[in-house]
């Protein structure tokens, strides 16, 4: 092996007589409490050894205090992962109650409307629909055995759907108001104004037959006119977004958004018997 470097040799000798001296002096101390009895030797010897002495008192500090902030870290991480978990388990919990809630809320609404109505009604849920014509048709689970025949109106709390078109005896296919197929007889609440509300294909629907004069204006309401055999007459169908006068036609059109939330069936009422209500 190689000999000590001569400055490596010097500061092992430095620290060996300091460690000595020191030692010698703390037996002193052990010897003689009074202090003013270690001796100019030993006062020399620690006026020597405090610098060090602070140092590693800070060291100390410094040590001690980042192994306190690690410590405090994992208690965090561990005390953030559990409440992770708590929050997934609330996330879940809330994830089964929230649609059972809305649900919940969506049959009082339902019952409190089915009780006001001066018809026959039966309540029904949707089973089904076409993904590829949304607005077109759905299926609900009750049929011919509850007593839903050909041409029963459908409706919500918000408003009108459609009318049944094929019924089994545990199921019926219902028609919604966008459909081409459909056609209302309307009136417009506010000025009286009469016209037929007919599906394009498309969410919202195109009363046409108003007149040139008629006073229909955006935000009108617009029901039943009772006119045929399928719709009674005062049942909500929706709300004018915008009227059109093309040049040289006799009439003018309105478009009306559905009141009821056609994209969003979940349950419907469906009318198998009853009189028409007083006339709006």
């Amino acid at each position: 092996m190689l000999a000590p470097a001569p400055s490596r040799r010097r500061r092992f000798i430095v620290f060996l007589v300091l460690a000595i001296t020191a030692l010698a002096v703390l037996t002193e101390q052990i010897r003689t409490p009074d202090r003013r009895r270690i001796g100019w030797a030993g006062q020399a010897v620690e006026f020597a050894i405090a610098p060090a002495a602070a140092v590693l008192s800070r060291v100390e500090s410094v040590v001690v205090g980042a192994w306190s902030f690690l410590h405090e870290i994992g208690t965090l991480r561990t005390e953030n992962a559990r409440l992770r978990r708590e929050v997934g388990l609330l996330r879940e919990e809330n994830g089964r109650l929230l649609p059972a809630g809305e649900e919940n809320a969506r049959l009082r609404a339902l019952l409190a409307f089915k009780q006001q109505q001066p018809y026959e009604t039966i309540a029904a849920r949707v089973i089904g629909r076409d993904p590829s014509d949304w607005f077109s048709t759905v299926v609900v689970d009750r049929g011919t055995a509850a007593g839903i025949r050909r041409n029963d109106a459908v409706l919500t709390s918000d408003g009108l759907v459609g009318h049944v078109i094929e019924a089994g005896p545990s199921w019926t296919r219902v028609v919604l108001l966008p459909d081409p197929r459909s056609a209302v007889g309307v009136v417009v609440v506010r000025s009286r104004e009469a016209g037929v509300a007919e599906g394009q294909g498309q969410p919202a629907l195109r009363v046409k037959y108003l007149s040139r004069t008629a006073d229909v204006q955006p935000g009108d309401e617009v029901v039943t006119s009772g006119l045929g055999e399928i719709y009674p007459r005062g049942l909500v169908v929706g709300t004018v977004t915008g009227v059109s006068r093309a040049a040289g036609d006799l009439f003018e059109d309105a478009i009306v958004r559905p009141a009821a939330d056609l994209a969003h069936l979940e349950e419907v009422l469906i009318i198998v018997r009853g009189t028409d209500p007083p006339a709006r």
